[in-house]
């Protein structure tokens, strides 16, 4: 988006997150069949985002799996999602030695200028291996810098010198511009995996199979999705529900989320794929699009 440079202060919001931390000597082998990402090519201290599909391919939850020692990891995502996330993943353990312990963590999120020297030095787990109390990531936002702080029920988290505490509305209008979709919000469970716009991030195409795979490859091998999640900056008042017309009055978007930040409405909407990247308002006014990343 031509207009969007980055955030320019240090901020950091404290938000919850559900976390399943999944352990046992077969997690990796066990995850790599269950969810999109590779989680194999994921050393101590890594993360990336994935998807757990239903066996028919639809989004079941979207998340981050952090690779925290040689045979753990944590998963983290919204609020209100965990405890069915785990029930899924456990589906067909069966007799494989591995083990899912659902919890409510913390996150404090730092993100703007500086924010990113420290995420390169402290990007991995602390607390034994096989129980982490922290996970310490670089931001997989794509349009800032930043670093995310996990922590366990009763852990401690050092202060953010210099950060300005913001609010969850705050956090939230900043995710909508630099930030990622979030299932909840932008991506609901029973949506296609690549009408998200995160495939290509969420998604490995070489690992080998995986629970809901086929629906992936075989809509990214044809059409890619005929609609995708992408941005969107305007200068009047968005809500969701909303539809985004071209210049002959087609529809071509529907917008998903919206928040004001400073002079603008910023948010997300669903997209065809075939659609410029400006549309208007049902009162003619421009709304800017652009992709995720």
């Amino acid at each position: 988006m031509s207009s969007r440079t980055g955030l320019d202060r240090l901020v950091v919001a404290t938000v919850p997150r559900d976390v399943i931390i999944v352990s046992g000597p077969e997690a990796e082998l066990y995850l790599q069949g269950q969810i999109s990402a590779d989680v194999a090519a994921l050393d101590p201290g890594e993360s990336t985002l994935s998807f757990l599909l239903e066996p028919r391919g639809r989004i079941e939850a979207f998340f981050v799996i952090s690779r925290t020692g040689p045979d753990t990891f944590v998963a983290d995502t919204e609020p209100g999602f965990g405890e069915e996330m785990t029930t899924s993943l456990a589906r067909f353990k069966l007799r494989t030695k591995v083990e899912f312990s659902p919890q409510q963590w913390t996150m404090h999120a730092v993100r703007g200028p500086q924010a990113a020297s420290e995420s390169t030095t402290r990007a991995a787990a602390t607390g034994p291996a096989d129980a982490p109390e922290h996970v310490v990531r670089p931001t997989l936002w794509p349009h800032t810098s930043g670093y995310d702080k996990l922590v366990s029920p009763g852990g401690v988290v050092s202060q953010t010198g210099g950060a300005r505490q913001i609010s969850t509305e705050e956090f939230e209008a900043l995710r909508m511009a630099y930030g990622l979709p979030a299932l909840g919000s932008e991506i609901q469970p029973g949506d296609i995996p690549n009408e998200t716009g995160l495939v290509e991030r969420a998604a490995s195409f070489t690992k080998g199979c995986y629970r809901g795979q086929e629906l992936v490859e075989r809509i990214d091998s044809r059409t890619g999705g005929r609609r995708s999640i992408c941005r969107l900056r305007a200068g009047v008042p968005l809500a969701p529900g909303d539809e985004l017309h071209d210049g002959a009055d087609t529809s071509v978007a529907t917008v998903l989320s919206a928040a004001a930040l400073d002079d603008a409405v910023v948010g997300f909407a669903l997209a065809r794929r075939d659609a410029a990247e400006g549309a208007f308002t049902s009162a003619a006014q421009p709304v800017e699009l652009a992709d995720l990343f």
